[in-house]
């Protein structure tokens, strides 16, 4: 099977679980994996030994020339960097020629990018160099927000893959791209706790980075409108740069006593704690910048631990949660949170309590790892 590079922009990053999530998975498979990062982190993984992570080191542009492999790829490779404006070509080719460098020595066979932002395009130019094929990954802010050179990025992959149908049918609009829908997987051994006993009380969890997108201010104001006889509590795991805000607008509201404020948790805490929730809400919204969540792990993290979830109509969100596993909204609706609350309140213990049961099956058929590993080590072998 293919020797897989994994090019990142930093590596390990606590946040991005899926990319060692799909390099595990990814070896399991049978492939051998390798890892090339602009930034190693200091962030603890467990990851075997026989997975080695290179750091691509700034490139000496005059020392590149002169042992470039020959002018023929010198010459593809300097037509493709010039597709790209956001970077420089010089820049393109030097870094470009470094990573080639690895992917020669380690006898790589496929680059494998993740995020569409500027590294992808480093990468793209190395396996010109390098001669293998290149595939990549949007996730987010690098398809929203972050997005420079877009369409020549999808057009000079083998293949890209979008992580909701939403995002794959704006790659679609680029004629000259290869499109693939997957939704990141997760590792469901992880997640072995599930709920014990039925609980009348809704105690609702939040968890994620305290920022526009998540939705939160409308959550808030939202809590505000449910009667304060049902009782509904709200965890908020988190840090973020709204901390203050919302904490501050809680306040204001008069529902601090029915909020906590937990802060960050270890990934450890979240999936044997999870089990103590009636649901997992997730409120997401499109920031003003354009910023979104498109296929939200968090989601189905929460529907492996046996817990109903309570989110929006947006992106991956949409798909990930039908009516037999959770709730839905319309985003940045204040009301349509409020309603789908007090609908949610109305259910039996038991009723939820299924919901949850629904919510495990769901993601064991349609969002397991070694399931979505497979899938893309088809796509890649087939090149």
């Amino acid at each position: 099977m293919k020797h897989i590079a994994i090019l990142v922009p930093s590596f390990p990053i606590a946040s991005e679980t899926f990319v060692v999530t799909e390099i595990k998975a990814l070896v399991n498979a049978g492939h051998k994996v390798t890892v090339l990062t602009f930034e190693k982190t200091s962030v603890l993984i467990n990851l075997t030994s026989a997975i080695e992570v290179k750091k691509i080191t700034k490139p000496a542009f005059k020392l590149i020339l002169p042992s470039m492999f020959n002018i023929y790829k010198l010459a593809r490779a300097t037509h493709t960097a010039a597709q790209f404006k956001s970077i420089s070509t010089q820049s393109l080719l030097a870094y470009g020629y470094q990573i080639a460098r690895y992917i020669k020595a380690a006898k790589i066979d496929h680059l494998h990018c993740h995020f569409m932002h500027g590294p992808l395009a480093y990468g793209i130019v190395a396996a010109k160099l390098a001669d293998v094929t290149v595939s990549s990954i949007g996730h987010g802010h690098d398809v929203y927000v972050n997005n420079a050179d877009l369409k020549p990025k999808l057009a000079l992959c083998d293949f890209s893959i979008a992580v909701c149908e939403e995002m794959a049918m704006q790659f679609k609009r680029f004629s000259k791209s290869n499109v693939k829908l997957l939704h990141c997987g997760i590792d469901t051994s992880q997640f072995k706790f599930v709920p014990s006993s039925l609980n009348e009380s809704v105690r609702l969890i939040f968890i994620g980075r305290l920022v526009e997108k998540k939705g939160l201010q409308f959550l808030l104001p939202a809590l505000k409108h449910i009667p304060k006889e049902f009782g509904i509590t709200l965890d908020i795991v988190g840090d973020g740069p709204m901390l203050n805000d919302l904490m501050y607008m809680a306040e204001e509201l008069g529902i601090r006593k029915s909020i906590r404020f937990l802060g960050e948790k270890p990934h450890d805490w979240v999936s044997s704690n999870l089990i103590y929730y009636s649901a997992l809400i997730a409120p997401f919204c499109v920031a003003e910048n354009g910023d979104r969540d498109t296929g939200p792990l968090v989601l189905k993290e929460a529907m492996a631990c046996g817990l109903p979830v309570l989110t929006t109509t947006l992106m991956g969100a949409n798909e990930i949660v039908t009516p037999s596993v959770g709730m839905k909204c319309m985003p940045g609706s204040i009301s349509g949170l409020s309603k789908m609350l007090y609908k949610f309140h109305q259910l039996s213990p038991h009723k939820r309590y299924l919901l949850g049961q629904n919510a495990k099956q769901h993601v064991n058929e349609h969002y397991n790892a070694v399931k979505q590993a497979e899938q893309l080590s088809k796509w890649v072998e087939s090149l």
